[in-house]
């Protein structure tokens, strides 16, 4: 895994952590998808209403989820849509969770490299 993507030393501590029932670690990266792809439903509907509030509240969650899982990019692109967010200033929040989503590609597949397609719930389910 490449720390640009999911950073190693977090999602070791998640895998040591599980490391007595493996099948933990999987179910928690399917939620942690399954939910991450929800959000950005959440995300896309609050920039469509131009709800500044919304979009600060969503991006704050999946900024902190995204850490746990070790995807600090996602939590970085997260962090600066939750400031325009607290901001009001949604000029630009198009093309920035354009970007989140992006990069939520990309830790789907570093996950999937590293646990396997059993690691993501199907394209377009809750869990």
């Amino acid at each position: 895994m490449k720390d640009t993507v999911i950073a190693r030393e977090t999602f070791d501590r998640l895998r040591q952590a599980t490391a007595g029932d493996p099948s933990t670690l999987l179910q928690l990266c399917r939620e942690y998808v399954a939910e991450a792809r929800s959000t950005v439903v959440r995300l896309r509907k609050a920039l469509a209403r131009a709800d500044a509030v919304a979009l600060c509240e969503q991006a704050h969650y999946l900024k902190g989820s995204s850490l746990m899982i070790g995807a600090k990019g996602l939590s970085q692109y997260c962090a600066r849509l939750e400031q325009m967010g607290r901001n009001s200033n949604l000029s630009g929040a198009g093309a920035a969770l354009d970007e989140a989503v992006a990069e939520l590609k990309a830790v789907e597949k570093e996950l999937s490299r590293e646990l396997g397609p059993v690691a993501l719930p199907a394209e377009g389910s809750a869990a």
